[in-house]
């Protein structure tokens, strides 16, 4: 396509009421536009750099036998009620009334997962599933502030598994995060795999995938490690048990440190507590009813393209990565 039949043109000057980099750049450049606080358009290019994206994750969730769908965005309260979200989430969630009913926008699919669970599965042989799609989030976000990175209304890849043991959904769990790391060095990301924060997803503790950016809103504690060294230790700030300049606990050799991050992943396991609360059991071999084990993967789409202009531009512009596999982000 020729640029004079391009919609949505680069513009002369930044956008001056933005103080994020990835909003000034991806705005002056035609990528997005802007609705309101925490809401964008993609346009023509940002759709393409979407589909680029999305492209490569598909890829790697294919090899782990990952199944693609697309589940709706509008939830009944009733769903929700089940596993108590329905309050614990409101925060963030949106919720309304309607015909006096009530109903959110989807912020996480965890319990829609769980209701089809239970239609389909009746025993060890449809087991395990693993099952993801993109799809538009929705999260009351009071810091819509950092451009596309923290949007009320964004694009993600999110994964759900699940399975008859708890061995089995750990090995799976690791080859996921496996195949993150493989997605984020496509990307020319350096993902650093964190300990997390207990929030509204689960109890127990998350892995994130951070990658470094002075810009970044998180705060990480990390080994230092040289090449020859493959501890990956992480910690999120927040559920720290070590500090800046303290000798890694897991490898002994190299020095802890603190840097800015941006979360540009994230794996959640919940065990059977989701299960129990939905009644989701399948049969094993010897016929005995069991709680399914479960778990959710996520990535941020929208997320992603704005974390890779805050680390890949100069004072002239994005500089977009060459990404493997001769995908191009334009």
């Amino acid at each position: 396509m020729r640029y004079s039949k391009l919609f949505g043109k680069t513009v002369r000057d930044f956008p001056k009421e933005e103080v994020s980099v990835n909003a000034k750049f991806l705005i002056k450049a035609g990528f997005i536009d802007k609705l309101m606080a925490g809401s964008f358009t993609l346009l023509p290019l940002g759709f393409r750099v979407k589909e680029k994206i999305e492209q490569i994750i598909r890829e790697e969730m294919d090899k782990t036998g990952a199944n693609e769908m697309l589940m709706p965005l509008l939830h009944p309260k009733e769903i929700w009620n089940e596993t108590g979200r329905w309050d614990s989430a409101k925060e963030v969630m949106y919720q309304f009334k309607k015909d006096n009913k009530e109903y959110a926008l989807s912020f996480t699919h965890e319990e829609i997962v769980l209701d089809i669970l239970r239609k389909k599965i009746s025993g060890y042989k449809d087991l395990p599933v693993k099952v993801y799609h993109f799809s538009t989030k929705f999260r009351d976000e009071p810091r819509a502030k950092s451009g596309i990175l923290r949007g009320r209304e964004f694009l993600m890849k999110d994964l759900y598994s699940a399975h008859l043991t708890e061995e089995d959904l750990d090995k799976y769990y690791w080859e996921v995060a496996d195949a993150y790391f493989k997605i984020f060095k496509r990307f020319g990301l350096d993902a650093k795999n964190s300990r997390g924060r207990r929030g509204v997803f689960t109890d127990s503790h998350t892995h994130e995938f951070q990658v470094l950016c002075d810009r970044g809103e998180d705060t990480i504690l990390y080994c230092d490690c040289e090449e020859s060294c493959d501890c990956k230790f992480a910690e999120n700030k927040e559920i720290a048990t070590v500090k800046d300049g303290d000798k890694c606990p897991k490898c002994d050799d190299c020095k802890i440190k603190e840097g800015k991050a941006i979360e540009v992943g994230n794996i959640f396991k919940f065990g059977t507590v989701y299960s129990q609360k939905m009644g989701v059991y399948a049969a094993d071999k010897d016929g005995l009813r069991k709680l399914l084990y479960f778990a959710s993967y996520g990535i941020g789409i929208t997320r992603m393209i704005g974390t890779l202009v805050e680390l890949f531009h100069d004072d002239k512009g994005i500089i977009w990565p060459k990404a493997s596999r001769h995908i191009k982000f334009i």
